[in-house]
């Protein structure tokens, strides 16, 4: 089997991210149980605004990806891309978030 060093690149990113992805997953399952069993009802307030900027990134790369594709066809690459930046980000996202113990402090 040949592969070439784009779809090489696409398949390590993608199993370097799914288990970035993974590992968050499970902190996040964690985390989300220990605060279930402290029974604390307390909930933090949850920004609303500051999204705008990644909202508006995510759908012009996305335009660029799509649009561009017409132009030349390496732009198919750019949507698995994109794909491993988002499963990157998310699973990152997890170990941003405070940890929460599991006993009470």
């Amino acid at each position: 089997m040949d592969m070439s060093a784009i779809t090489l690149i696409i398949t390590i990113g993608s199993v370097l991210a799914t288990a970035v992805f993974a590992a968050g997953y499970r902190r996040g399952v964690q985390n989300a149980i220990n605060d279930f069993r402290q029974g604390e009802t307390e909930e933090a307030p949850v920004p609303q605004d500051g999204h705008w900027g990644g909202i508006a990134l995510a759908f012009a790369l996305s335009i660029v990806s799509i649009a561009g594709i017409g132009y030349t066809p390496y732009f198919v690459y750019a949507g698995p891309f994109l794909v491993l930046v988002t499963t990157f980000g998310v699973g990152l996202a997890f170990f941003i978030e405070k940890k929460v113990p599991a006993t009470k402090p």
